[in-house]
């Protein structure tokens, strides 16, 4: 052991060295060190003329106190350990485990793990940028990049591809307060960047985002060829058109739980009807008028039944025309925000329901060759990325929404298509299983909850277990990302956005009430006096 202790003291003096390997196993391997290392960290050792890459797991001391050094709180260890002649250096080293990454194969374009640990005695080195940049599988301003922040600690910038988060999905993943909307703000900046120019709509139940549409502007955007839009609709401008919804649709919103089955089959056949005379628009009236068409003496309760239901259906939000525009929403270069805040949330559902299936219909057919460019609604010539914040609402782990279905197969063939989700959520517990694990990137930041924990460690296949551990600790801004947009997990720290992010912040109510306060201390009309009582005597 005194060995290892002063050939570490002797390699400490050298710029990069960090520690000497102990022990090997089948875990990784543990090396010994007098520097405090992070959880995460990246280091490397040298095989051959190879750099293989390591990643610390955790530290602990490498010799402790005895508990009898510690029992006098006026007395430091140091000196007790002084007066009994002990070297207090030995106090001073930790054990690190460590788990191999691998080394950077350039045709392979992946790091490659040697499958076998390094032996003792050997040399471990902390990361430099040389190493740490073939984590990022794109340099940062080429086409198809992303640059999303930095290696936690170190300059290296962390860079994700496009290609890849376009053609197997991106989720991100925090408690409220870890970043979580800043950070999807940052992707969508780094889409609409001109070595991008992608088609990108969120859909916001909060109306968070509308910051970003200071992106139009903003000269980090902005070429002499080149200028993104952003289109913000309004909850006001958000119509459902009534052919567009499926029998089943309008079921769920005429029944209150009240509709007879005999109801339900009346409703069907009209419907079916309509839809049989190939008319593949269709108003409230026609439809309405398709039902009256089945009236006989034995079902007119009946009738009146559904036609009292179908009062529903005139609600502001349905439309006989207007739609949810396709073509106009998802263009090269522009971000669509869908507000829906202050909709109903079973509505926010069905639109998503409804614009998920339009969506997943025009790029199939696209692609197919079934729609061209005189289909105007359904032309759809390139790939889209849609953005799904509070993504347990429109696909929960239990219960139904109307929207679960269509976002599920988006998730599992889409890729196919063109459709590349984000997956938003502070839930992951109350997210489906099944959509969050067809996400290939994960941007997962602070989440305390164990059975959130629980869910992402089930989920998330790419990062290693240890890596998990550090959910918790996480500072705002802080990420672990793993998945096919890099060559391996990483802490990063979040790069500052260039939009501004005042949406999405919690509110500072001590600040707010006193501003309000002052306000009401500036503007407040001067106190009106009662009359003196004047004493006029006897």
């Amino acid at each position: 052991m005194q060995s290892h202790v002063c050939a570490c003291s002797k390699i400490y003096q050298e710029k990069f060295m960090i520690g000497i390997v102990n022990h090997s196993g089948e875990e990784g391997f543990s090396f010994i060190s007098s520097e405090r290392l992070p959880a995460g960290m990246f280091a490397f050792y040298l095989e051959g003329e190879r750099k293989i890459l390591c990643r610390v797991k955790y530290g602990e001391p490498l010799k402790q106190y005895p508990q009898e050094f510690l029992m006098d709180m006026e007395i430091s260890p140091d000196d007790v350990s002084a007066f009994y002649g002990f070297d207090m250096q030995d106090f001073k080293y930790y054990s690190y485990s460590t788990s191999v990454v691998g080394y950077f194969d350039a045709l392979m374009g992946e790091f490659i793990n040697p499958r076998t640990n390094p032996a003792s005695g050997v040399k471990i080195d902390r990361a430099g940028e040389d190493v740490l940049k073939d984590i990022s599988k794109v340099k940062a301003g080429d086409s198809g990049s992303a640059l999303i922040g930095n290696v936690l600690g170190e300059k290296t910038e962390i860079v994700l591809s496009v290609r890849d988060i376009v053609s197997q999905h991106i989720s991100v993943i925090a408690s409220t307060g870890a970043g979580k909307s800043y950070t999807v703000g940052v992707l969508v900046e780094e889409l609409l960047k001109p070595y991008n120019m992608a088609p990108v709509l969120i859909f916001d139940p909060h109306g968070e985002y509308s910051s970003l549409g200071e992106i139009s502007n903003n000269a980090e955007f902005v070429t002499p060829t080149y200028r993104p839009k952003v289109r913000i609709v309004k909850p006001k401008d958000i119509k459902i058109r009534v052919s567009d919804l499926h029998v089943s649709d309008f079921i769920s919103i005429m029944d209150d739980g009240t509709m007879s089955d005999k109801m339900k089959t009346l409703f069907r056949s009209a419907y079916h009807s309509l839809k049989n005379n190939s008319k593949k628009q269709f108003t409230r009236n026609e439809l309405k008028q398709e039902i009256e068409l089945l009236r006989d003496k034995n079902n007119e309760s009946t009738i009146e039944g559904i036609n009292w239901r179908f009062g529903k259906l005139y609600a502001p939000i349905f439309d006989d025309f207007q739609t949810i525009p396709l073509a106009d929403y998802f263009k090269v270069g522009q971000l669509t925000i869908m507000d829906v805040s202050g909709i109903e949330e079973t509505f926010q559902q069905l639109i998503a329901s409804i614009m998920l299936r339009r969506l997943f219909d025009a790029r199939e057919g696209t692609e197919n060759n079934r729609y061209n460019e005189s289909h105007v609604d359904k032309f759809l010539p390139y790939p889209v990325f849609l953005v799904i914040e509070e993504a347990h609402r429109f696909a929960p782990q239990s219960g139904e929404a109307k929207s679960k279905s269509i976002l599920k197969t988006i998730l599992s063939e889409g890729r196919k298509f063109g459709i590349g989700v984000c997956l938003v959520s502070q839930r992951p517990s109350k997210l489906d299983a099944d959509s969050l694990s067809q996400c290939m990137t994960q941007i997962t930041m602070r989440i305390v909850n164990p059975t959130d924990q629980q869910q992402i460690a089930q989920s998330v296949e790419s990062a290693s277990r240890d890596l998990i551990s550090e959910l918790p600790s996480l500072a705002k801004g802080q990420a672990i990302i793993s998945g096919v947009a890099i060559n391996t997990p990483a802490l990063v720290k979040i790069r500052k956005r260039i939009t501004s992010d005042t949406k999405g912040r919690s509110k500072d109510a001590p600040s707010i009430w006193a501003a309000e306060r002052k306000y009401e201390e500036k503007h407040r009309a001067p106190e009106v006096k009662a009359d003196e009582e004047i004493d006029v005597g006897v």
